[in-house]
């Protein structure tokens, strides 16, 4: 029995170390490529002046994990990989979000000034949408719903669990702020079809849900 368990203690450690070898040359690379790139322009100022309270941001950001979720969670037009929504705060743009502890300080839910949040996306794979039919009211209510995710530090879902609130990645917050506490979307309710809709990012720039206010993949 004791032998067993030994067995068993070093895979599990083997699979922890390569777990965790993974995320640090992720991390490495991420941070190489923000360095390269950091004096890219994200977003012009005309593209800020478009900006209004409420409005979803979709960036690619850099690295393997980025690249695994680009190529399988997107249409052949689009490959972002990370969400957010847009708020306001003293005449500076923010971005409300969730990351893992795996690549971020914070667990959870954050916020952070839309000019660092640019920094760690590619250049021109950035899109900026807006909740189709939503007026201007609802549209501030999405912001102050997701500050509220932030005062709670609501923590990263790792295990995706779409029926369990206590804890959000960073599309499946979104949905639960418009479906749950707004009701502004009616989502699919059979758990697959459920599933298939939070488990993508297509769904984040479905033009029947949403409008594309600026696309900087055409630039």
């Amino acid at each position: 029995m004791k032998k067993v368990l030994f067995i068993f203690g070093i895979f599990f450690l083997s699979g922890f170390a390569i777990y965790e070898a993974f995320f640090y040359l992720d991390a490495r690379e991420e941070v190489k490529e923000v360095t390269k790139n950091e004096n890219q322009v994200r977003l012009e100022t005309a593209d800020i002046d478009k900006i209004e309270e409420g409005d979803l941001i979709l960036r690619k950001g850099y690295g393997y994990f980025s690249d695994i979720i680009a190529d399988h969670l997107n249409t052949k037009e689009f490959d972002v990989t990370h969400a957010g929504i847009l708020t306001k705060k003293k005449n500076e743009w923010y971005v409300i979000h969730s990351l893992s502890s795996d690549v971020s300080k914070i667990d959870g839910m954050q916020i952070e000034k839309l000019s660092r949040f640019l920094k760690y996306s590619q250049p021109n794979k950035i899109i900026i949408s807006r909740l189709k039919n939503a007026t201007v009211e609802q549209r501030k209510q999405i912001s102050v719903e997701a500050l509220k995710l932030v005062a709670l530090k609501v923590p990263f879902d790792h295990h995706g669990d779409i029926s369990d609130s206590s804890k959000l990645y960073c599309t499946e917050m979104i949905w639960y702020i418009l479906e749950q506490e707004l009701q502004l979307v009616k989502l699919p309710q059979e758990k697959e079809e459920r599933e298939l809709f939070f488990f993508s990012m297509k769904c984040m720039y479905d033009l029947t849900i949403i409008d594309l206010i600026i696309d900087k993949y055409k630039d």
